[in-house]
């Protein structure tokens, strides 16, 4: 005779297979692709969604980058403005 086989727990939630610095990250990324997508005149947003490889998409995702990655930059090494300035007025 057989045994049972035995039911796997399933879990009720995913596990998120980001560790903190990679959804840190990720959530940099959805702030401010929200944040520029808000900014653009409505058809430049109709044509982000209808057409998400073109100009105005790409357009957007490589200011997303900059932003995010600069927003990152301040998070881990303070305001860009927050050191001593060389220059001298």
């Amino acid at each position: 005779m057989t045994t049972p086989k035995k039911k796997s727990k399933k879990k009720s939630k995913k596990e998120s297979k980001l560790d903190g610095e990679a959804l840190r990250m990720a959530q940099l990324y959805e702030k401010a692709w929200h944040e520029l997508y808000y900014k653009r005149p409505r058809f430049a947003q109709e044509e982000i969604i209808n057409e998400p490889q073109g100009r105005r998409a790409k357009e957007l995702a490589h200011e997303v980058a900059k932003l995010a990655e600069a927003w990152m930059y301040e998070e881990e090494h303070g305001s860009f403005n927050d050191g001593p300035n060389e220059w001298k007025d």
